[in-house]
């Protein structure tokens, strides 16, 4: 008896739906694809639990016959895909006809469907890959599948689901993108008849792009539209040329965003990751970008589809190009030319290069042992012998303030390094401290005590502080404001995605507010899931110590160095920020002098 045998076709179809299936954004995503690939104007897409507990997705496309129907639940049933030949220029979303069979084996499916010309349409159902019934309905031109008890029959793949909030931030990201990628057809999603995304169809990127990210956005960026021409060489080694046109929307220097959110490649209307162009942008920025500082863009790229590859990935996420030396350079060559353009007509004066001191030296900073010894008119090299890191590692102690013997030792500042750590003789001790990281702690600290004590000091904001969220971010906050009250943030909802902050803790007025509320709703996602009630809170209130401390290059005095410093052994604080990273690095005396072999 042979011991290798042909899986029966529900198994095969539940193996399927591992690669396709990941959550019920991979369902929405499928659907609203083939819904796209039928040539739809309008894909409405509504949601309860999640997309656990019901998917529909209705739209205007061009619809099943009833043979069609029946077929397209067959595994590798498609109408996309003709010859082998064809594998080599896809031009649809869709192709492998896996999608429909591998959600039909882990679900129930109910689908009505009719074509444009037909006097009936189809009604099917299907309950874990199995056919249930078939009968004929009015319907009108489109399709409206409706899926319920997602994972149903696969209950270890149900228990990996995340909380309802972030399997919802996961499918508004994919509505959101294929809105971003199709502004000729209106996309609608809405949660328990709550609507998230409503984008009526425009007649162009710009107005999209307008519609999904807010004028305010729009206005930050530079605009470039482009058609190049590149050669190549085919299989036999004979020149051909392809034509790459290339939309582009991209932050103008300087650049505020600490976070690279709001970062999006579009290949053929494709949206897709691709490390290859994400890498081409960056280094095309060059210097106009600090270190910690990230672009806003979006990037349309348009090229004969035989010049890309879409089947390396199970949910076709990666693309591969043919020639991706050609595309890095023809794409970082445009976004660099444009940059170089807008700075000779505006105020964009390029950054230092990361290896170069990028603060002022002043009084209070402290610059160092000398490199140069003037003696007359004669310029003597002082010779410095760099010592190893396994040196400096051996000569250096990461130690709580408890390990000093006073409980507010001797303070003697010395100045900042790189404008980011703090020197300082400590009751005879060389300690190097990371501004931000200390300053991060005292703040959670007394935002901690202020929260727990219902008394946490609060600032009203003068003018109020606009800022404009995605649709999975302002979902997550609209359900989350009371508890953003609960540590002081005062926010009210002004419109579909735009948010006003009234009032914040006194000691972050000064934060970057967009930052902050990405940050915010991430530790809220995160947090859905916590068996421990406390722990979400802590996480928001790290989140707002981090965007009120001081920032890396932010030069402080001698007196604020003491004062910063006093404090912090004062309270006896750990001897790490919330975020785990460390605050205080000692160096004794006697590894100090075996470091320079004085001993």
């Amino acid at each position: 008896m042979p011991l290798i045998k042909i899986l029966p076709e529900n198994l095969a179809n539940k193996i399927a739906a591992g690669e396709v299936v990941e959550r019920p954004a991979s369902v929405v995503k499928e659907l609203v694809e083939n819904a796209i690939d039928a040539k739809s104007r309008r894909i409405f897409v509504s949601l309860s639990d999640g997309g656990a507990g019901f998917i529909q997705v209705h739209d205007d496309g061009d619809g099943m016959t009833r043979e069609d129907t029946l077929l397209a639940f067959h595994r590798h049933a498609t109408s996309k895909l003709a010859t082998e030949g064809d594998i080599n220029a896809i031009t649809t979303l869709g192709f492998r006809g896996e999608a429909l069979p591998s959600i039909a084996s882990i679900s129930r499916i109910h689908l009505s469907t009719q074509t444009e010309h037909a006097l009936e349409g189809t009604e099917i159902v299907i309950e874990g890959g199995v056919l249930q019934s078939v009968k004929t309905t009015g319907a009108n031109k489109g399709s409206l599948f409706e899926i319920s008890d997602l994972f149903y029959n696969t209950p270890a793949r149900k228990k990996f689901l995340k909380s309802i909030q972030t399997e919802l931030g996961h499918i508004s990201d994919a509505v959101f993108q294929l809105a971003l990628s199709y502004p000729m057809i209106h996309f609608r999603l809405s949660h328990g008849g709550r609507v998230l995304l409503n984008c009526p169809s425009v007649p162009d990127l710009t107005g999209r792009i307008l519609e999904l990210f807010g004028e305010s956005t729009v206005k930050q960026c530079m605009e470039v539209h482009c058609e190049t021409s590149l050669t190549t060489e085919d299989q036999e080694g004979a020149p051909q040329s392809v034509r790459l046109s290339v939309d582009a929307f991209f932050s103008r220097p300087p650049l505020p965003r600490p976070h690279k959110r709001g970062q999006y490649i579009i290949v053929n209307q494709r949206p897709v990751k691709n490390p290859l162009i994400s890498h081409a942008i960056y280094d095309a920025y060059g210097n106009y970008l600090m270190k910690g500082e990230h672009p806003f863009f979006v990037l349309y790229l348009s090229i004969d589809p035989a010049w890309i590859d879409v089947n390396v990935h199970p949910t076709k996420k990666e693309i591969r190009f043919r020639n991706s030396d050609m595309i890095y350079k023809s794409v970082r060559g445009i976004i660099r030319n444009a940059l170089s353009s807008a700075s000779q007509t505006a105020d964009m004066t390029p950054q230092k290069s990361l290896h170069e001191p990028s603060y002022p030296l002043s009084q209070s900073t402290w610059i160092g042992w000398p490199e140069t010894v003037k003696e007359g008119r004669t310029l003597y090299t002082t010779p410095i012998k760099t010592a190893s890191a396994l040196e400096i590692q051996a000569a250096s102690e990461i130690l709580p303030p408890s390990h000093f013997p006073s409980d507010v030792p001797l303070i003697r500042p010395l100045g900042q390094v790189y404008g980011t750590f703090l020197l300082a003789d400590v009751d005879g001790e060389l300690v190097l401290v990371d501004q931000h990281t200390v300053h991060e702690r005292l703040l959670f600290e007394s935002l901690l005590r202020q929260q727990s004590g219902q008394s946490m000091e609060i600032q009203p904001l003068l003018i109020p502080q606009q800022v404009d969220l995605p649709p999975r971010e302002a979902g997550i906050l609209k359900d989350s404001l009371k508890e953003l009250e609960g540590v002081g943030l005062k926010i009210d909802i002004f419109g579909e995605r735009t948010f006003l902050i009234r009032e914040t803790p006194a000691m972050i007025s000064h934060a970057n507010f967009e930052s902050l509320l990405f940050d915010l709703t991430d530790e809220l996602t995160q947090g859905g899931g916590s068996s421990l009630p406390e722990r979400p809170m802590r996480n928001l209130i790290a989140s707002i110590a981090c965007h009120g401390a001081i920032r890396a290059h932010q030069t402080l005095s001698l007196n604020e160095i003491e004062t910063l410093l006093k404090r912090y052994f004062q309270e006896k604080c750990p001897p790490t920020c919330p975020h785990g990273r460390p605050i205080i690095v000692r160096f004794p005396l006697p590894d100090l002098l075996k470091l320079f072999r004085r001993t």
